[in-house]
């Protein structure tokens, strides 16, 4: 199959170049470049137990283009601290030479063949995309995971992963408006390529190989669009078990995978798909979806993916008074193990309303209404009762704002008010569980556009309440910032931050909170930036049940900064 998809690579794009337009190329220019390439170093302190974050950090980066003849050869790379780090590495280079519907790419790139295929996921290989007419292709091969063996001496504690090879084909016809694609993908992992200090490590090497197909289809001048992804993955879950004989298997589907992959007692073979039906009109839009991800399915060609599920959404949005009003609304319902060969099923059902509004020139109103209900049930095992989930969690935000002013010193002030209250339905967990918060702010802002600075200013209040306890922070954030010299590219922000906290159970400090940022231009070239920020937060009690719902009210100071540079041509 390599040698096959190699093949037709190397006689699609020997087509394609004697097709070119040599009178074309001879008019256009020898040679043009454009891009940027830049770096930057940040520190970090703080007096947390364990860093966020590391002290010291360093990156340099570059994005450029050359073009020779129409030829494009887009050219990136990233470096960091840990390029040579025995991990995923972060020293991560490309390019893709384009030239009007041929496309190479080559070293750390990626194509988004299909959400259930490939997609999202880096290859350190060479891909090629073609899209002539109505003709659509895109095939790559190269690695997809860097071998990282088992290391207990170091102090690193990355998990071990085995190198994994890939490759890729999309065979379609059509447009971006309407069109049909095949899809396959093999992915493989060298069972030698790493070695493990801990026979029993939850780390087997894999095998898997995925087809699958999609489509979108538009209508009444784009007005309705339907799309839709299906797949079919058998994935070998560990290429040491033993292979099994095609007669000995019952299933349909699994006999089919036997003759296309080398079937082991690990192997097991699942769908998945997913539809989307689009309405757009002048006033109003709405989109229906459904996605259903069979038990045990997995590629290997998509980063991360739930299954033994299946979700329903609804999105809808309406415009009224010429614009003045929008209205948007979704619901989503997600289920996750409906085969109920998981211990447990768990629906989580997700709505929301947003409205926006222009009441005047000078005034305006948002608001905003959220719900989601978690609720719990038996699968394989019985849950007991003092741990089934079932729950609800409401949001409620409103948040006028005015402008006024002239046009050298613009005005505006917003007033925002949210309440959010969790509800837990059951008995044992309820005491710990619910909780209930307020808060609300007033901001203001005045920009002086002749003198180009501006000033800011807000007060807030928050309180947080859960059984009998409540945490209230109330405080104030002040801030400006301006563009200086004769043209104006040397500008500066600055803003700090008090709060005056109050905990029912024991004395608690207050918050102080500052930044700076600072940013120079010169002759539309170079560009430098610095920043600082410091954050020091409240010390809570030792009760433990607060501290998980308010994770930064801990005593600490987090002092970070950094300097970067950016030169664009």
């Amino acid at each position: 199959m390599r040698k096959l998809l190699t093949a037709a690579v190397f006689l699609l794009l020997t087509a394609t170049l004697r097709a070119q337009d040599i009178s074309k190329m001879a008019k256009a220019k020898p040679f043009t470049i454009s891009g940027s390439i830049g770096g930057g170093v940040t520190f970090y302190h703080s007096t947390e137990n364990q860093y966020t974050q590391p002290p010291f950090a360093w990156n340099l980066y570059a994005n450029f283009t050359p073009t020779v003849y129409n030829f494009s050869f887009p050219f990136s790379f990233v470096l960091t601290q840990y390029s040579s780090s025995y991990t995923t590495p972060f020293a991560q280079f490309g390019v893709s030479p384009t030239y009007k519907w041929i496309k190479l790419d080559l070293g750390y790139r990626t194509i988004n063949m299909s959400p259930l295929v490939f997609g999202g996921q880096n290859f350190l290989g060479a891909g090629l995309e073609l899209n002539p007419g109505k003709f659509r292709f895109a095939a790559f091969y190269g690695s997809l995971n860097k071998a990282v063996s088992e290391d207990t001496t170091s102090g690193h504690l990355a998990q071990p992963q085995y190198g994994r090879m890939g490759y890729g084909i999309k065979l379609g016809v059509g447009t971006d408006a309407n069109h049909f694609d095949l899809l396959y993908f093999h992915a493989h992992d060298d069972s030698g390529s790493i070695k493990l200090i801990n026979d029993t490590a939850a780390i087997r090497p894999q095998d898997n190989t995925v087809l699958g197909a999609s489509f979108k289809l538009s209508f009444l001048h784009h007005r309705i669009i339907w799309t839709g992804d299906l797949a079919a993955s058998a994935l070998t879950q560990d290429l040491g078990a033993s292979k099994v004989n095609s007669d000995t298997l019952t299933n349909t589907f699994d006999k089919l995978a036997s003759h296309v992959i080398d079937y082991r007692n690990s192997t097991v073979v699942s769908f998945a798909g997913q539809t989307l039906l689009t309405i757009l009109l002048k006033s109003f839009n709405t989109t229906l979806g459904y996605r259903r991800v069979q038990p045990d399915f997995q590629s290997l060609g998509i980063p991360y993916m739930l299954n033994d599920m299946q979700t329903f959404q609804l999105n809808a949005g309406l415009i009224l008074d010429k614009g003045k009003v929008n209205l948007n609304g979704n619901l989503n319902d997600q289920q996750t193990g409906v085969s109920g060969k998981e211990a447990s099923k768990l629906n989580t059902f997700t709505g929301s309303f947003n409205l926006g509004a222009m009441l005047s020139t000078h005034a305006n109103l948002s608001m905003a209404f959220s719900t989601v209900d978690i609720s719990q049930a038996n699968g394989t095992a019985q849950i007991s009762d003092t741990a089934r989930e079932d729950e609800q969690v409401y949001t409620l935000s409103v948040t006028p704002s005015f402008n006024f002013g002239s046009a050298s010193a613009l005005s505006s002030v917003s007033l925002s008010a949210t309440w959010s209250l969790l509800h837990d339905n059951n008995t044992f967990t309820a005491p710990t569980d619910e909780s209930n918060t307020l808060t609300g702010m007033i901001s203001y802002s005045c920009a002086f556009t002749k003198q180009s600075f501006s000033l800011s200013a807000s007060i807030l209040e928050n309180r947080f309440a859960q059984d009998t306890n409540t945490y209230t922070s109330i405080g104030f954030n002040v801030g400006g910032g301006a563009q200086l010299l004769k043209k104006k590219n040397l500008g500066f922000q600055v803003m700090v931050g008090y709060l005056l906290n109050h905990y029912t159970l024991s004395p608690v400090s207050n918050n102080i909170t500052g930044s700076a940022n600072v940013h120079f231009s010169v002759k539309k070239h170079h560009s430098f930036s610095a920043f600082f920020n410091v954050v020091t937060t409240p010390p809570t009690s030792n009760y433990i049940n607060l501290q998980q719902k308010l994770p930064y009210a801990v005593s600490t100071t987090n002092v970070a900064g950094g300097l970067s540079y950016n030169y664009s041509f």
